[in-house]
């Protein structure tokens, strides 16, 4: 197997989400709180909500905020394992599936993973939401490859006119 200046790039900027995702899940409960209350008074200031005032509206933000996180870190994740496997040639379909079927099993190990971190635990929704935000980077990818295809398609058109 040959390995490529894009195949290179490609893994290593998968073993680089794949780092940051194991980092943030490693966060013990406190630590992970905060980061999303940081978050969550960012978005509250920058929404101008005023009328946001008790902790149970708070802690129902914060916690859309977490699953929000949740989705696009394993979005960009599908994205960076989708173009990874796209570098072979292989059926588009089986490409889709082997990339979401890798982002899956990692959304798997990564609440596995927290089974074992101090005040963490490991959930089935999160793992749904994870594989969500894994289906939904390929298809923002398939579309993103399909948009720049028609574009270079028509160019050609025109040019060879």
């Amino acid at each position: 197997m040959k390995l490529n200046y894009k195949k290179i790039l490609s893994i290593i900027l998968i073993i680089a989400w794949m780092i940051l995702v194991f980092y943030l899940s490693n966060q013990i409960r406190t630590n992970s709180a905060e980061l999303s209350g940081f978050f969550t008074k960012i978005i509250l200031k920058i929404c101008n909500t005023s009328d946001v005032k008790t902790p149970e509206q708070i802690l129902l933000i914060e916690n859309v905020i977490r699953k929000t996180a949740h989705f696009l870190i394993y979005t960009l994740g599908g994205m960076l394992i989708f173009l990874f496997i796209n570098l072979y040639k292989i059926r588009l379909n089986n490409k889709v599936l082997i990339s979401w079927i890798i982002g899956t099993v990692y959304a798997m190990t990564d609440e596995i993973h927290q089974l074992f971190v101090l005040g963490r635990s490991g959930e089935i929704r999160d793992v749904c939401i994870d594989s969500l935000g894994v289906i939904t980077g390929i298809i923002i990818l398939l579309l993103t490859i399909k948009v720049i295809d028609n574009i270079r398609n028509r160019k050609e058109n025109i040019n060879g006119k």
